[in-house]
């Protein structure tokens, strides 16, 4: 058998393919090969480790060049050029280190009420389905939201009176909306601005100026009442406008 056909084929992060030979009699498989070199620190390699610099830097790169797909075949770079081929990462920490970490759209700040309330209530009608709630809110990973609806299970719980339903009385609860700013005009009459000016009776000047003044505004008075029916003890100034000194 050539070196060819013993070559280990990797088939997924930690499942490779070796070329056996198999004893009958004591019905064992011998592989002609191993899916690594012997000289692998094994226990170092399945310990988890911290994310080093140089790691995050080769993933940035690559992903910026292949786009955040093909994980395990992303891994298997990552472990060449940092790590002389061990296999220190795999597929899923690599897209968990992307999207919860390095991802230049991803969202740390608190969350808004309408993320609360969405999250509530999809998790209600879909169920635990983290990611499908997770692209319903730009910026926020799969990983946040289920974090997130843990906490706000949690809040549910301490303020929810005996007998309801802890999630829909949450979600009550943010539902409510605050208090707008009272409009006064809509509770209360408005009355029309009264302007108060000084009296004014209208009359006609005459050569004798302010002199016989009260005299002519009495006798300018009386002509007026001598038409009326019913006197009116307070006189009214459109008498005035309607008197023959006035129309001069």
């Amino acid at each position: 058998m050539d070196d060819k056909n013993i070559k280990p084929i990797q088939i997924t992060d930690d499942v490779w393919m070796v070329p056996c030979a198999i004893s009958k009699d004591k019905k064992e498989y011998h592989p002609f090969g191993r899916p690594f070199n012997s000289d692998i620190n094994w226990d170092r390699a399945q310990a988890r480790q911290s994310w080093l610099p140089e790691e995050d830097e080769t993933l940035r790169d690559l992903i910026n060049k292949r786009g955040p797909h093909h994980w395990s075949l992303i891994a298997r770079e990552v472990n060449a050029i940092v790590h002389n081929g061990m296999p220190i990462r795999q597929g899923k920490q690599c897209r968990e280190r992307w999207y919860n970490h390095l991802n230049d759209g991803l969202r740390k700040g608190s969350w808004s009420p309408e993320e609360d309330v969405l999250i509530l209530e999809k998790q209600l009608e879909w169920g635990n389905r983290w990611s499908d709630i997770a692209r319903l809110l730009k910026g926020r990973t799969e990983n946040q939201v289920k974090n997130r609806w843990k906490s706000l299970t949690r809040k549910a719980e301490k303020i929810c009176p005996k007998g309801l339903d802890p999630i829909k009385f949450l979600i009550s609860e943010m539902k409510v909306p605050e208090p707008e700013s009272v409009n006064l005009s809509s509770v209360m009459p408005v009355s029309p601005l009264i302007i108060s000016s000084p009296g004014f009776i209208p009359f006609a000047f005459n050569d004798l100026g302010f002199s016989n003044l009260a005299d002519q505004i009495k006798t300018t008075y009386q002509m007026g009442m001598s038409g009326l029916q019913q006197p009116d003890p307070s006189p009214s100034t459109l008498l005035f406008l309607n008197s023959p000194n006035v129309r001069q």
